[in-house]
């Protein structure tokens, strides 16, 4: 699972005294292959002077992350806190891209760049 690769990422990291968080999201830029849009775990890590996105499991280009929360570890930020007796269904998420070069919105990509989630100063 992705959230178990994303808390070994942030142990190594951490181990090695490099900040890193997990980040709860979306995968929008996974390949369609491997099934509709869903819920993804991923890691930021503070290099130099800013976070910088990656995806431990290589699914995801980082492009294609859309962030819903970022914490510690998963406990931070879970998609759905249960309890008691449920009744559940696979998550429908619905998203639209826009692919408009001329205005600076690009699909998803694989790139070998770093992507930061930090505006530059």
């Amino acid at each position: 699972m992705c959230r178990d690769f994303a808390h070994l990422m942030i142990a190594l990291c951490r181990a090695v005294n490099i900040p890193a968080r997990f980040v709860s999201g979306i995968d929008y830029g996974a390949d369609p292959i491997l099934g509709p849009t869903d819920f993804h775990s991923y890691v930021e890590v503070f290099l130099g002077d800013r976070w910088y996105l990656f995806d431990p499991t290589g699914i995801s280009p980082p492009m294609g992350l859309v962030r819903i929360g970022t914490g510690r570890g998963a406990a931070n930020v879970s998609f759905s806190t249960m309890f008691g007796a449920i009744s559940s269904q696979a998550p429908l998420i619905v998203i639209e891209a826009v692919d408009d070069a001329n205005h600076g919105f690009l699909m998803p990509q694989h790139s070998c760049d770093a992507l930061s989630s930090m505006a530059e100063v």
